[in-house]
């Protein structure tokens, strides 16, 4: 029924510091590795995935027995695929910090830990 090079659609039913689960139907279902979500390093892959996201994956490999598959987000993204189903929202904002910042928030901080010292 599925052959390697399929693109599927699948829920992740379980997340694991090495990857995540995702049932594909009834009868078929997967590991997505954490080096199969992104070229980026990835400390938590929470922060890329959640439980219940549905997804589009890429099949690398087939098990054995056919049920079970070897999956890819990365292999996606490198044909111009879409590979989520809608637009979930990143778990860490992005924040747009800076220099300026730092420059804006030194004299702040460095009055803050002089006044705490001269209350001591």
């Amino acid at each position: 029924m599925y052959q390697v090079g399929d693109v599927v659609e699948g829920v992740i039913t379980g997340i694991q510091p090495y990857g995540a689960f995702v049932r594909i139907d009834d009868n078929h279902n997967g590991l997505l590795h954490i080096s199969e979500v992104s070229d980026d390093y990835i400390h938590d892959i929470r922060q890329y995935l959640q439980m219940e996201e549905i997804l589009q994956v890429k099949i690398l490999d087939l098990g054995e027995d056919d049920h079970h598959f070897k999956l890819s987000l990365k292999a996606l993204r490198k044909e111009g695929g879409r590979y989520r189903r809608s637009n979930v929202q990143k778990l860490l904002p992005e924040h747009k910090l800076g220099f300026r910042t730092l420059e804006e928030k030194l004299p702040i901080w460095i009055k803050e830990t002089l006044q705490e010292e001269n209350d001591d």
